[in-house]
């Protein structure tokens, strides 16, 4: 009997080289015992549609996306499953019957750790408010609309990004938030998500005061480099419960693993610890 052929797959993005994806994605591989290998593919935009189409001429079975490129692989796709068409952004790329497939794994990836630490009751009864609005934006309105939350207000610093993407989606519980009103809205906010970069390492802080913050907000940012940001810093000081990014991006790792190798990751293969160590040695 014949060894099965080693599948080759990666992240792509510009920068790329800070991801934690192929740490994750090695994790598995090896606890799996499955032939393959995950790694960066640093892919520059203005070059991000020719390299996505070339895929189909490659060995490699699919790649995810990340920031600045989301869009890019949207408009690259030869088609879009279901959730990527819904969102407008593609975060994981793969090949099936010669063709490209664009697909979002960010919607399931935000709002399981969401469920599990804050619940679906809670989404339900609170006015939700999403600070940024690039692509990863958008998978968490999608998600947040799935899960019939009744108030999603979208404030990032281009106040007319904000107002094209709710006049696109148009739904009444949805509208944008000049930014610099942003602060006015927090004592009746509920849920803050930071869906932008602002804090990741390298980037600004990100400017929210949470001091003007209800007192049972939940704060969940997206960031996850550093682990603790100074988001998630304040939410401490304000005794505000909170999650940060290192569990949705496990979270969205899981079907594309899936769909890049054949086997959904055990859910006891948890990779959260050697990540966790990573970048306690980042900080340090």
């Amino acid at each position: 009997m014949s060894a099965p052929i080693p599948k080759l797959a990666g992240v792509c993005g510009w920068p790329i080289h800070h991801s934690l994806s192929p740490m994750l994605h090695s994790f598995w591989l090896r606890k799996m015992k499955l032939p393959g290998a995950y790694v960066h593919f640093a892919v520059r935009p203005d070059k991000a549609h020719d390299a996505f189409q070339s895929l189909k001429k490659t060995s490699i079975v699919g790649v995810n996306v990340t920031i600045p490129l989301k869009h890019l692989a949207h408009e690259a796709a030869d088609r879009l499953s279901p959730d990527a068409r819904k969102l407008g952004v593609v975060n994981c790329l793969y090949k099936s019957k010669g063709e490209l497939v664009g697909h979002n794994t960010d919607l399931e990836g935000f709002a399981a750790p969401l469920l599990q630490h804050f619940g679906a009751r809670q989404v339900m009864n609170v006015p939700a408010m999403i600070l940024g609005n690039g692509g990863a934006s958008q998978a968490v309105i999608g998600a947040l609309i799935s899960l019939n939350c009744p108030e999603i207000r979208l404030c990032g610093r281009n106040n007319d990004k904000s107002e094209a993407i709710c006049a696109d989606i148009n739904i009444p519980s949805l509208y944008p938030v000049r930014w610099e009103e942003r602060h006015i809205y927090l004592p009746s906010t509920g849920l803050i998500i930071n869906a932008s970069a602002g804090g990741m390492a390298g980037n600004s802080e990100l400017e929210i005061d949470l001091a003007r913050a209800h007192p049972e907000s939940f704060i969940y940012d997206l960031v996850y480099i550093p682990e603790k940001t100074g988001l998630l810093k304040q939410a401490e000081q304000y005794g505000l419960s909170h999650i940060g990014g290192l569990e949705m991006l496990i979270g969205q790792a899981r079907p594309s693993f899936k769909l890049f190798f054949g086997k959904t990751p055990p859910l006891d293969l948890d990779p959260a610890p050697i990540l966790r160590k990573t970048l306690a040695g980042d900080a340090g």
